[in-house]
């Protein structure tokens, strides 16, 4: 998500309600969410540190904690182990894809940037490489990634593992920049895979949710290194929503962004520029967004009765502003404030009506959230558990404020998602199992086939895997 692009200045809220009730409302704020372990003895006698998530809605106590320094050592731990795996990068998923009280392996030291080649447009990734050290790194050999997500603390093979993905018409996820793909299977094995080397190892290992083994290294395809212009500006929601196909039309990237409880939509549009196009001073971002709605939400909760016209009062001073930057500083963007996530992924010709319908339901429900819902266009790709598996798709961010009660709002808006043939995304939250999938996927058992032939002893299943593969 990304509306720290919103030029949401905190005077407006201070002028509306004044300081004081900003500091009492924040000092009474707590999370809900389960609080992890503190910690155990391992098998060589030392503190085994317990695990969880960005948000903290996600937590575990593993046995042992694995942080290889090459591809060697990440074969022998798996070679050696009788029991369950997880990997995990930045912690970025709000499902349940990592906790395991086995063994949690990190790829954090194989990282980096190798055989960069500007001629062919590509390189290769080592999986542990964080999202935000890819685009400096290809920027050095003269390259940019082609999209990019709006966050970029993942690393690169929890970002392929989940379909993790920008905006753009013609864009499709980080996934669909793949050219070949190197996985260690459960016995320690390496499979090659590439669109014509194993191909439905390449098909299937695209949206692979950690179940098939570990992707230490990929190969990408990228661009010549290219600059961004960003514009972003209020309008209704009834225009955002009437104009939506237009103006993903019209620009490279578009997203909207809809405030719950307002009339307001904040439209973000994205297109390269040359150099000659940016400003000698080019503008810079007020970056305030974060704690406006934040200190929105704790006055709200003191004052509900004045939710619609605080939001209202706030959207409506938000002026247009533009900036512009190399490709991964306009696309990276910093995340302080904690929150969960729901998002699911509809046909794009419904993506607007789904919207509404949501938008339309909260109102209606008057369900206490405000947090802005993040829309996106996103091109089709041919991965077997991809979202976007052949099909142009509309993916809907729902938000919430970390120490908030998300839950009740996800369970009345995830109807709406299944009404429109929505997909979720594996990395946020949802309530599908096995059946709810293998409807919305054909390649779906062809996956669970796979992933036997390559895990036969079900060594990187946890629980959660279990419940949503059926494994």
């Amino acid at each position: 998500m990304n509306f720290d692009r919103i030029n949401l200045s905190r005077r407006h809220l201070l002028k509306a309600v004044g300081a004081g009730m900003v500091a009492s409302a924040t000092a009474g704020c707590s999370s809900n969410e389960p609080k992890p372990p503190a910690g155990i003895i391992g098998a060589d006698g030392k503190r085994v540190l317990p695990w969880k998530n960005w948000s903290g809605n996600q937590s575990c106590q593993p046995s042992e904690r694995l942080v290889p320094r090459n591809e060697e050592q990440l074969i022998d731990a798996i070679k050696t182990a009788n029991h369950t795996i997880r990997c995990v990068g930045s912690g970025h998923s709000f499902s349940g894809l990592v906790p395991t009280n086995h063994t949690l392996l990190s790829l954090a030291r194989l990282r980096g940037v190798e055989n960069a080649d500007l001629q062919a447009l590509e390189a290769d990734v080592w999986g542990g490489t964080r999202l935000s050290m890819l685009g400096r790194e290809l920027w050095k050999h003269g390259m940019s990634t082609i999209n990019m997500s709006d966050i970029d603390s993942q690393s690169f093979a929890g970002a392929i593992a989940t379909s993790t993905h920008g905006t753009g018409k013609e864009l499709g996820s980080i996934s669909s920049h793949l050219r070949a793909m190197r996985i260690v299977k459960a016995d320690g094995d390496i499979v090659e895979c590439s669109p014509t080397k194993n191909s439905d190892v390449f098909y299937a290992a695209g949206n692979h949710i950690g179940a098939l083994g570990v992707v230490t290294k990929s190969r990408i395809k990228t661009d010549p290194a290219y600059h961004l212009k960003e514009h972003s500006w209020m309008m209704s929601e009834e225009e955002g929503l009437a104009r939506a196909a237009e103006l993903r039309d019209k620009h490279r990237h578009y997203e909207m962004f809809a405030l719950p409880h307002s009339d307001y939509m904040l439209g973000v549009a994205i297109d390269k520029v040359s150099v000659d196009e940016i400003p000698a001073e080019p503008p810079v971002a007020s970056g305030d967004a974060y704690e406006a709605f934040r200190m929105m939400s704790n006055m709200i909760d003191y004052m509900p009765f004045m939710r619609s016209w605080l939001v209202n009062f706030g959207a409506s001073g938000v002026e247009p502003e533009t900036r512009y930057g190399k490709s991964y500083e306009i696309f990276g963007n910093l995340r302080d404030i904690l929150f969960n996530e729901m998002e699911y992924v509809v046909p794009a010709e419904v993506g607007p009506q789904c919207l509404k319908e949501i938008l339309a339901t909260i109102k209606k429900q008057d369900i206490p959230v405000i947090f802005p819902i993040e829309a996106r266009y996103v091109a089709a790709d041919e991965h077997w558990l991809s979202p976007f598996y052949r099909r142009d798709g509309f993916a809907i961010s729902c938000h919430n404020f970390h120490d908030k009660d998300y839950k009740a709002y996800f369970a009345a808006i995830e109807p709406i998602f299944w009404k429109y043939d929505g997909r979720p995304h594996w990395g946020k939250i949802h309530t599908l199992g096995p059946q709810e999938f293998a409807a919305r996927y054909e390649r779906f058992n062809d996956f669970l086939e796979l992933r036997r032939d390559m895990d036969p002893q079900g060594r990187f299943i946890n629980d959660h895997l279990s419940r949503v593969l059926g494994a």
